[in-house]
């Protein structure tokens, strides 16, 4: 089957170990691979050398360069400029975490926060490049109430934040109820023989006879996979069918008037040279 467009689906596993968080992702992405417009590319947070945000407003418009060529951490100097240009470059995201006592790993969190200059508020060049595009969620917990809904949440409100969609678990004809979730790949490793061990999740690994568990972490896996491919494609094919038609729609900007003096040279800077902007002292409405 001859496809004119394509999309690329970028796995993301927010541990910084690659057992179950690990395995989950790439069945994931091995299920969208299996449509034949889909290309996928895999990434473990656990190999990059990512540093927790301070705050430094550095890469906010204001005193980000107007000639940046891709997303930067301009004080911490770490990996998460290559991380957010794959973000940017993909055309959907499946990202994955273990559940640390509740909650999302600090890797992934780490992430989440450098990602902000894809938002409004940051006002970079950057903002808005990850619209309209969908997010798969993967959790993942030692027990069946680990917290993997409320880090389901964390995943979902941030996507909303730099304007991504969520992709659901619906079930399908290939893998349909009972599903672990319907609303993310919220699974458990309770069930695993080993419950730390690298395919804790699967039905091969449960210790239990059928395989319950096992088998509905694997349905709902593979969803987040087939749907976050189809959703990425739908919307990919949407954006340019919108665009052909030359419908009118919203333009995306955050700002028409700037109170914070930019610095030379900076994004904000050129959107005022270019008229785009216009620059109101503090203080004045």
């Amino acid at each position: 089957m001859a496809t004119e467009e394509r999309v690329k689906i970028l796995g993301v596993c927010g541990s910084a170990r690659k057992a179950s968080t690990h395995w989950a992702v790439n069945l994931a992405l091995e299920t969208a691979r299996s449509y034949p417009y889909v290309d996928t590319e895999y990434v473990c947070l656990g190999d990059y050398k990512l540093t927790p945000c301070t705050g430094c407003m550095q890469c906010f418009g204001w005193m980000h360069p107007a000639d940046a060529q891709g997303p930067y951490c301009y004080e911490a100097k770490d990996d998460s400029g290559e991380l957010l240009t794959k973000m940017m470059n993909s055309d959907g995201v499946i990202l994955g975490s273990p559940i640390y006592t509740l909650g999302l790993t600090s890797l992934t969190r780490i992430l989440q926060e450098k990602a902000h200059m894809f938002g409004p508020m940051s006002f970079t060049k950057f903002s808005g490049r990850m619209r309209n595009k969908p997010l798969g969620m993967i959790t993942v917990g030692g027990v069946d109430t680990a917290g993997q809904e409320s880090g389901g949440h964390d995943m979902w409100i941030w996507a909303q934040g730099i304007g991504m969609y969520t992709s659901g678990t619906w079930p399908t004809i290939d893998d349909p109820n009972p599903l672990a979730a319907t609303l993310g790949g919220f699974v458990s490793t309770c069930d695993g023989r080993a419950i730390y061990g690298k395919s804790s999740l699967s039905k091969e690994a449960c210790r239990t006879v059928p395989p319950t568990q096992g088998a509905r972490n694997e349905r709902a896996i593979r969803n987040v996979g087939r749907h976050v491919a189809a959703d990425a494609m739908m919307l990919k094919l949407g954006r340019k069918a919108f665009a052909d038609g030359g419908y009118d729609g919203p333009t995306v900007f955050p700002f028409t008037r700037y109170s914070v003096k930019p610095k030379k040279n900076s994004w904000v800077q050129h959107l005022i040279d270019t008229g785009k902007v216009e620059f109101v002292d503090k203080g004045k409405n």
